[in-house]
């Protein structure tokens, strides 16, 4: 059994062109040891993956669902097996987890591991010029998965509000929350807002520290808890291109450690206004 999410491809504004000047050697260094980064053998995407499984025992869960022709372990899901179809050609979201119950009643009880691939990102052209300039805007969809006071998990359904890349500052603002809403299967409220995270103009790949907040539906008392960020984006000369913006987005972050009554995992997906198949 698996979920599909839809992708709500919101945004806009923004335009690039060829002449965004010559290419460094090299973009910024995006420091966020807490996930493994790096480019899939399979087909070049960029990785950015959070396992969290603690034995062999996960592990070997794990190796049914990266089989070839994966037959689901019962008690384990892959909650996200897909994005909406328009967007299976630039993105792969996995969200493994142990999962009690189903239907209506069913529960996670733990995540195993998170994933989140996206399609390479091309942005110098032919004469070794970057191509995006000014800012780019994008909207979509986000899922936590988090627990307060060392509780059972909660699962924030909601969205990537709003994400402004700009490739002229080098920089990515980024709004992800979640809503108390149970009725749409949202238990938990979330929210991250970040500015002025680190951008590698030429690789795609942003982030960095962020700060995650969580209010009580009960109390409305406010935590927060300090984590990282990190996603890449995905898109070529003509994607990049001014009235084209056909770029989608994609990644992870984590907030909390030991001692922190917030502590959560999430992904998150995107796409421009703008965005075609």
């Amino acid at each position: 059994m698996s979920l599909t999410l839809a992708l709500a491809a919101c945004g806009g504004g923004g335009g690039g062109s060829s002449s965004g000047g010559n290419a460094p050697a090299a973009g910024k260094d995006i420091d966020t040891p807490a996930f493994e980064t790096y480019s899939t053998d399979h087909n070049g995407y960029s990785r950015v993956r959070l396992q969290t499984a603690t034995d062999a025992r996960d592990n070997a869960i794990l190796g049914q669902f990266d089989d070839a022709n994966p037959d689901s372990p019962s008690g384990y899901r892959n909650l996200i097996a897909q994005t909406e179809a328009r967007f299976v050609k630039n993105m792969t979201i996995e969200v493994i987890a142990e999962v009690s119950g189903s239907g209506d009643d069913e529960k996670i009880e733990r995540i195993l591991r998170l994933t989140a691939d996206q399609a390479p990102f091309d942005n110098v052209d032919r004469d070794g010029n970057l191509i995006a300039s000014g800012q780019y805007y994008f909207r979509g969809g986000a899922e936590v998965y988090a627990s307060v006071d060392g509780g059972s998990l909660q699962r924030g359904v909601g969205d990537l509000e709003n994400m402004i890349v700009d490739f002229d500052s080098e920089t990515v603002t980024i709004n992800i929350r979640t809503p108390y809403d149970p009725a749409a299967g949202s238990e938990i409220e979330t929210a991250i807002q970040a500015s002025n995270l680190p951008l590698n103009v030429l690789t795609g790949a942003f982030g960095g520290t962020v700060e995650m907040t969580s209010r009580s539906a009960d109390t409305g008392q406010l935590l927060s808890s300090t984590g990282q960020l990190r996603g890449n984006l995905n898109g070529d000369e003509k994607g990049l291109s001014r009235l084209v913006e056909n770029m989608t987005t994609s990644g992870l972050f984590t907030a909390g450690s030991d001692g922190d009554r917030l502590r959560a995992d999430g992904v998150f997906w995107g796409s421009q206004l703008n965005y075609e198949d």
